[in-house]
């Protein structure tokens, strides 16, 4: 066997309950984005960088020198600590003992509750934040829809573009080096010379719409319309639908990675300069009211601020299309349990 039955973390300065917790009702949208390896191993305790700190690490998943990661925006509408906001990093897709997950490299939430739960119970690298919502009475327009799923068909099909170009490039750069008529720094072939630095939105869509951030823990979200009100026929006493909310079984279980945060002290809470250990918890969503397909959201950073570098570097990948919404979901995190090295 390679977990531990449970995970003795640093002791809580709040007291919660024990996982699992249900988070019935919540809204959710995903943004994928390709992550470069270089950028993702940075920040993802793999089994051969310098986060992994007491071996047994996480294998990161890539091709052609990208990961699969993404924005995941939550609206948490009921929890066992009240409602919060959250934005979550993802910045790569990994596996370890046969299991695929993600990893969250930077999580910003706008509660103390959710950073001390977050840490302590699941061994997220949550910190407090802002999360704003714009363009709060955009109407849910189908000809809009439409529009901008025709400029975002432009603009993948430019991007995809400009990857293939690149690729094949590669491909001939690679040549040159064996062929001894190009050298590494000295004399390089023309194809990196004359090559255009990659821009992440290099159009834009038919409406500013996406992540605009105003530093590492403050986010503007633009354009995530769609939320629509239950109708009163389908409401219970407390705002959840009668079509299953509260349920908690079955659904779709994803396999998520934590952990590897910098331990703390139980007596005074201050970094003890060790890690925590590497963690896997199951994440269901189930019972969901509605799910959409939607033109992918930019990732833009506001003029004259400072966004950390590594975190700038992961959020600097192309983005995929299409994103994800899902409303009313019911989302169950179970209890963390430790992987052994």
């Amino acid at each position: 066997h390679n977990q531990r039955s449970s995970y003795h973390g640093p002791k809580p300065t709040m007291i919660f309950p024990l996982p699992p917790w249900s988070f019935p009702n919540a809204r959710v949208l995903y943004q994928p984005t390709f992550v470069p390896v270089k950028a993702a191993r940075a920040v993802t305790p793999t089994t051969s960088n310098q986060n992994n700190e007491g071996g047994g690490g996480l294998t990161l998943l890539s091709l052609f020198g990208y990961t699969l990661g993404g924005l995941f925006l939550v609206e948490w509408t009921h929890s066992p600590i009240g409602p919060y906001r959250e934005v979550a990093v993802l910045s790569g897709l990994v596996v370890r003992d046969f299991s695929i997950g993600a990893w969250a490299s930077h999580i910003v939430v706008t509660s103390p509750e959710a950073v001390e739960s977050g840490r302590d119970l699941f061994g997220l690298p949550t910190v407090l934040g802002s999360i704003d919502f714009g363009d709060d009475d955009e109407d849910d327009n189908v000809d809009d829809d439409i529009n901008e799923w025709y400029a975002e068909g432009l603009v993948v099909g430019e991007t995809m573009g400009k990857w293939i170009i690149n690729r094949a490039e590669d491909i001939a750069i690679t040549l040159k080096y064996a062929a001894g008529t190009a050298v590494p720094g000295i004399a390089e072939p023309a194809e990196i010379l004359n090559r255009r630095p990659y821009s992440s939105s290099p159009k834009s869509s038919t409406r500013d719409k996406g992540f605009v951030w105003n530093g590492d823990t403050a986010i503007r979200v633009n354009g995530w319309n769609g939320w629509k009100p239950l109708p009163e026929t389908t409401k219970n006493e407390d705002g959840f639908s009668n079509a299953g909310d509260t349920n908690t079984s079955g659904g779709i279980s994803l396999p998520s990675f934590s952990g590897r945060l910098n331990s703390r002290s139980a007596s005074d809470s201050t970094t003890t300069g060790k890690k925590t250990p590497l963690l896997r918890y199951p994440l269901r969503l189930v019972s969901a009211r509605s799910l959409r397909l939607r033109p992918a959201l930019t990732t833009k950073f506001a003029s004259n601020v400072i966004v950390r570098e590594d975190l700038r570097a992961v959020l600097d990948g192309p983005r995929a299309c299409p994103c994800i919404q899902v409303d009313g979901v019911m989302v169950v995190a179970g209890k963390p349990v430790e992987i052994a090295s």
